[in-house]
């Protein structure tokens, strides 16, 4: 099992949205670490995912990917919703990330600098649903643990 430092490194990977959540998460994913290192190691992955497809670049296919690592996780926050405002919470996840997943065919047809201007809002708002997405995840995963689900 990895050390919450090199987690941390990971996720400085990933971009500093993430790092600011695993830095801010830091007390409970340490407590997920010694206490429930399967929902530990789950976090891990999804750092690791969110890292690796960030660096896939900031196309129109690294975008897609960024967007495919938090679909993954808002599935897993969907089925283990607790209630309907948190089911509410992943629609809006969800479609926020549809739309942003249609906008990516229309860089193509944009010139080169609108594109690259284009590609990058797209990213910050992936980064900015990344943060929100990965520290519900955290949290979830930590609920589940210790309900042991």
């Amino acid at each position: 099992m990895a050390k919450l430092g090199s987690l941390i490194k990971v996720a400085a990977m990933a971009g500093p949205t993430v790092w600011k959540v695993v830095q801010a998460m830091g007390p409970t994913i340490t407590k997920m670490r010694r206490d429930y290192p399967e929902a530990f190691a789950a976090v891990e992955k999804q750092v690791g995912r969110l890292a690796g497809s960030r660096s896939a670049g900031k196309g129109p296919e690294g975008l897609r990917r960024r967007i495919n690592v938090l679909r993954d996780q808002t599935t897993y926050l969907a089925v283990s919703a607790d209630g309907a405002a948190e089911v509410r919470r992943v629609e809006q996840w969800r479609r926020q990330l549809d739309k942003l997943e249609a906008s990516l065919p229309l860089l193509a047809a944009m010139g080169k600098t609108a594109a690259r201007r284009e590609a990058n809002r797209i990213g910050e708002r992936i980064d900015a649903l990344s943060a929100e997405v990965l520290n519900a995840y955290i949290e979830e995963r930590r609920d589940d643990a210790e309900l042991g689900r």
